[in-house]
């Protein structure tokens, strides 16, 4: 009985050092600071793509091609964080293309149509 209450207190001596001992660990003030950064990238892409979406261009070349703007707007806070990190590159380029005259209204309408429908479509797939 003693052998093995004297195991058991080796073994729960030990085991703190086995954890710790096994790999890196991750302070609860790391993991705060990594989620506190992971929010503000989601919110900095998602107010990216709503913002290129809600603008008087964008609303109208939607609307041109039969696509309700609200609900491209809706779709969009729907995406995964891939999908929503890489269209708001997308839609930053266009913006900065479309501001240094690389774009015309034509092409950037286009743009506009085949992102909104790329969105709904998205939505729908993973639905």
């Amino acid at each position: 009985m003693k052998s093995i209450f004297a195991v058991t207190l080796v073994v729960a001596m030990l085991s703190p050092q086995l954890t710790f001992a096994q790999g890196p660990t991750v302070t609860p003030l790391e993991l705060r600071q990594a989620m506190v950064a992971a929010a503000t990238t989601h919110k900095t892409n998602l107010d990216t793509v709503q913002t290129f979406f809600s603008s008087n261009p964008a609303r109208k070349a939607l609307k041109s091609a039969g696509i309700d703007p609200e609900r491209v707007g809706k779709a969009v806070s729907a995406l995964s964080e891939d999908e929503l990190a890489n269209l708001a590159a997308r839609t930053q380029k266009i913006q900065n293309d479309f501001a240094a005259g690389a774009l015309t209204n034509e092409q950037l309408t286009y743009i506009v149509i085949a992102l909104g429908t790329a969105v709904l479509v998205l939505i729908i797939v993973t639905r």
